[in-house]
């Protein structure tokens, strides 16, 4: 059998055929963009860092600037608001990541999204337009992915202070069993504001366990 032969001008076009599909193939490859390496870089918390990092396709992909605001807030799972308030304030972890040493919380908010990013601002907006029925009550966060500490605090300490009597009780009950989540769907701060603010909504304001369900399936952070 005649042994076959390569001429140098095939090997070369099939070098270059070659080299061709690495050059292709490496250039879908997403690279960080500079800007978004620097909005990660200034985000102060690392449960923020890793929401706007699964927001921006691992920094790929631009973000709004209303969900980078979001991300910038005080993310935890934690139901101890106090520390927040001192000279070294200390963030509990959420359920994206742990804890965060902060110089300061000033300017910042008790934030949402502690169980995943937030990726789609429509429904985001709809809670917040539905949450303007209950603008009456006083001191209601109108934002809740936006509460301020001191805010939380005053719910929480209410909450904690506060005692309903047996009717009032099962009223709270029944409000439980008819909601998608209860107060929140963890034991974290934003479970004990609006635990509190039931307890307000049934005693001042006589409202039923439909009512008070509703105001909780109204007000999310997740």
């Amino acid at each position: 059998m005649q042994k076959k032969t390569y001429t140098p001008l095939l090997i070369l076009a099939g070098a270059l055929l070659i080299s061709g599909f690495i050059v292709t193939k490496s250039s879908i490859v997403p690279k960080a963009n500079a800007q978004l390496t620097a909005t990660y870089n200034s985000i102060p918390t690392v449960s923020g860092k890793v929401l706007f990092m699964q927001q921006s396709q691992n920094l790929t992909q631009s973000v709004d600037p209303a969900l980078v605001d979001l991300d910038s807030q005080l993310i935890t799972c934690s139901p101890n608001v106090d520390s927040l308030l001192t000279a070294k304030p200390m963030l509990g972890g959420s359920c994206l990541a742990g804890d965060s040493t902060l110089g300061t919380t000033t300017g910042m908010f008790l934030g949402g999204q502690c169980c995943g990013s937030m990726k789609n601002l429509t429904d985001y907006n709809t809670e917040l337009q539905n949450l303007q029925q209950y603008k009456d009550i006083p001191d209601l966060p109108m934002n809740p992915y936006k509460t301020p500490v001191a805010l939380a605090k005053k719910w929480i300490d209410y909450d904690k202070a506060t005692n309903l009597t047996p009717s009032e009780q099962a009223t709270m009950d029944q409000a439980m069993h008819m909601s998608k989540e209860g107060p929140c769907c963890c034991k974290c701060w934003h479970y004990f504001v609006n635990e509190g603010i039931a307890k307000k909504m049934i005693k001042d304001y006589h409202y039923s366990a439909q009512q008070v369900a509703a105001y909780w399936d109204t007000s999310s952070i997740c």
